[in-house]
Order: C-alpha cells, then sequence, then structure tokens
C-alpha cells in the first residue's frame, strides 16, 4: 500500500466537531486543576493542623516526636497488611496463614510469640544497639585501663 501524499489525504471527521472535542476535553482539564488545586489547598490545612498537633503532643504531653511519628507510620502499614489479607479469597486464607508466618522477614520469635511483627523488629533492633554499647563500653574500659597502668 503505498502512501497519498499529505494533501492528497482526506479526513472522515469534520474539522468543526474535532475542534469541539478539543474545546470540551480542555474544559475538563481546567475543571480538574481546579478541582486538584482546591483539594491541595484543603489538604494543606489539614497538614498544617497534624504538624500542630504533633507538637503540642511533643510540648504539652512529652510525647516524643520520633516515636509518635513511628508508630503512626506502623499502623497504618498494619492497615495495608489488614487490606491485602481481606483481598486473599476465604479457600485460600488457611494456605495464607502457614504462608505469612513461614515466608514473612519479621515474624514472631520463639522467645516472643505473641509479640507482632514491629515489636519484635523493635527488639533486635534494640539487641543491635545494646551489642554495640556493650563493645563500646569494653572498649572505653580497656583504654582506661591501659592509661592508668602508665
Amino acid at each position: 500500500m503505498t502512501k497519498r501524499p499529505p494533501e492528497q489525504r482526506r479526513n472522515s471527521y469534520e474539522d468543526s466537531d474535532f475542534a469541539q472535542v478539543l474545546a470540551e476535553i480542555e474544559e475538563m482539564d481546567e475543571e480538574i486543576a481546579t478541582i486538584q488545586a482546591t483539594a491541595a489547598g484543603k489538604i494543606g490545612g489539614v497538614k498544617t493542623r497534624k504538624a500542630n498537633r504533633i507538637k503540642i503532643a511533643k510540648q504539652e504531653l512529652g510525647i516524643p516526636t520520633d516515636v509518635l511519628k513511628t508508630v503512626l507510620k506502623q499502623r497504618g502499614l498494619e492497615r495495608q497488611i489488614a487490606k491485602l489479607t481481606a483481598g486473599v479469597p476465604d479457600d485460600l486464607v488457611e494456605v495464607y496463614v502457614d504462608a505469612a508466618g513461614q515466608f514473612s522477614f519479621l515474624k514472631p520469635d520463639e522467645a516472643h510469640p505473641q509479640d507482632n511483627a514491629a515489636q519484635v523488629a523493635a527488639r533486635q533492633r534494640q539487641a543491635e544497639i545494646d551489642k554495640v554499647t556493650e563493645a563500646e563500653k569494653q572498649q572505653g574500659a580497656e583504654v582506661l585501663d591501659e592509661l592508668t597502668k602508665h
């Protein structure tokens, strides 16, 4: 099939119809932009209230900001996990329970079978910190012993 030169090609639509469709779609794009700007303003207000609440929690209640934000993030992740779990077909729930326990990165350990994944992760992190702290203490004690010998 040979191509015709551009001047010989014919449209199967009217130019006015095409222009009308373009105008309607561009109007919709403007409407979307307006809605997004309004929503962004509302979201900004909520974020400001949220930041203020976090500051008040720290100042008036003594709640550490990093702990509060971490627990909020954890709860969000737990809701995501619950949402994923809810999507498992009923006839596969038992298979999922087994797989989630067997292949989970942060499954409960034998010493704390009732702990959730975040608690297990926190305990592991604390153990790592304790190990480093103990090593630093040992190293400091050795340096002090060496200094007192001289």
